[in-house]
């Protein structure tokens, strides 16, 4: 049997293990919430961030005169080695807890408590009393679900950007590949490659954009309201110097908020930013999807260009590759989409002045951003960076498209027009081929209107232009 100690908290005594830094708060909580067995310590930037804002309070209620100067620079350095990196395993309360993050709160107080007193044995610190002086889970846990996501985010954007930069080497590759568009799955008028790809490197920056609009808004703190907003028990000029410190330790542009009760009671701009995210898988969604149908063959699909092979694609049929990459990127991203579900239906089930179901919030947007940030790269890489185009098949297409006729509406009119474009059906012979045959356009006018540049290049795409 492990060895144990005795600790106590409001509500007596409870065995510890002898080697743990937190006490016997934690220790209720383990036993009290035995879910997923995925704790605190399975989300990093959370931790991180609950140990910016400790040091930070600590050193701002160390300035108000509320908490000894020492005291302060103890819990201070605790939480430095926690934003380094260590002590995260001592993090053990389940995902899954108390309402708000008490549990997890807690189990933060209680270890930078006994690991300041380990870094100075000459002080008694309590953690309710010193490293939670003048705050509240109500304001903490709030403060850092807006600080984690935006210490995650950088990774996130990262890898979005890595995705943008493929694409846009692609568009620019490829951007004098002709090919037949498609609407409603059927032939439309011509396109190239190149704009396909960096039509998806556009979608992919504004999601960028309209994320970090999200992250802005994450940037209001609750932190000083303590219980509810009203910021009963903190110290005069405690809030300000809080804030203050956190934009120095973080380097983020963190500030106050408007209405302390609000931050306090709503979590509508972590809903927001949780949509945010929503917004930018649904698209990924559609570009992956996109890029499953192009390369989809070799013989007997679209075969537009060819992805990367990673792996074998079958355990029976020699020689097969699929689409490996990108199916687990679908895959991934409807796990996203459900994350986004449990974030907002969490955001809703707040009540009169506080929202408890943040612990959960925390963990499905962290899931996300971090499962994102990991498989993104590697995206880009292989379903994007290392396609290999089919030119002649992508020619093809193009010169048989019944679409192709469509030029003809300002020379012989629409109904004339669709004559032909069934006529193609039936002979099987191409759009060029039968206007050649009925002597429709002289060799001058096929040649303008079937240029690559008259057919594709009516209007500027970003992009292209630098």
């Amino acid at each position: 049997m492990s060895a144990t100690r005795i600790e106590k908290d409001s509500m007596g005594e409870m065995p510890v293990p002898a080697d743990a830094l937190y006490g016997a708060s934690t220790a209720r909580s383990v036993i009290n919430f035995p879910v997923s067995g995925i704790t605190g310590a399975a989300f990093p930037d959370l931790i991180r961030a609950f140990a910016y804002q400790k040091k930070a309070s600590a050193i701002a209620n160390a300035d108000c005169g509320a908490i000894d100067r020492k005291m302060a620079e103890a819990i201070a350095d605790a939480a430095d080695e926690i934003i380094a990196g260590k002590h995260h395993q001592h993090f053990v309360v389940d995902i899954f807890q108390a309402g708000a993050g008490t549990s997890i709160h807690m189990n933060m107080n209680e270890v930078l408590a006994n690991r300041a007193m380990q870094l100075n044995p000459e002080l008694k610190i309590n953690p309710n009393d010193h490293v939670n002086y003048g705050q509240s889970t109500n304001d903490t846990v709030p403060t850092n679900l807006h600080l984690s996501a935006l210490l995650a985010w950088p990774r996130l954007d990262e890898g979005l950007k890595a995705v943008q930069d493929a694409c846009e080497a692609k568009g620019k590759q490829w951007a004098r590949v002709i090919k037949s568009g498609r609407t409603h799955l059927q032939d439309a008028v011509p396109i190239t490659l190149g704009q396909e790809f960096m039509s998806w490197r556009n979608c992919v920056r504004h999601v960028r954009m309209n994320l970090q609009r999200a992250a802005d808004d994450l940037l209001e703190l609750a932190l000083g309201g303590s219980a509810i907003g009203s910021g009963l028990n903190t110290a005069d000029g405690y809030r300000a110097k809080a804030i203050e410190y956190l934009r120095i330790y973080t380097g983020l542009k963190v500030r106050v908020p408007e209405d302390p009760f609000e931050a306090i009671n709503s979590r509508w701009a972590f809903h927001n930013f949780s949509g945010a995210i929503r917004v930018m898988a649904v698209e990924l969604t559609r570009i992956t999807n996109d890029i499953r149908l192009l390369s989809c063959g070799p013989t007997t699909g679209l075969d537009e260009f060819r992805l990367k092979p990673i792996q074998p694609g079958s355990s029976i049929m020699p020689g097969k590759i699929n689409p490996s990459n990108p199916e687990a990127m679908n895959q991934l991203l409807y796990q996203v989409l459900g994350n986004d579900h449990t974030a907002y239906l969490c955001a809703m089930a707040g009540q009169l002045d506080l929202n408890v179901m943040m612990p959960t919030m925390a963990a499905t947007t962290l899931w996300s951003m971090n499962w994102l940030a990991n498989f993104l790269p590697k995206f880009a890489e292989d379903s994007i960076a290392g396609c290999t185009l089919n030119e002649e098949r992508c020619k093809a297409y193009f010169e048989t498209s019944q679409a192709l006729v469509t030029v003809l509406n300002p020379i012989i009119g629409y109904q004339a027009s669709a004559k032909i474009a069934k006529e193609t059906l039936t002979t099987g012979k191409t759009p060029k081929e039968l206007i050649r045959e009925h002597g429709i356009l002289t060799p001058e006018q096929e040649a303008k209107y079937y240029d690559i540049d008259y057919l594709t290049k009516r209007y500027p795409q970003a992009g292209f232009d630098g």
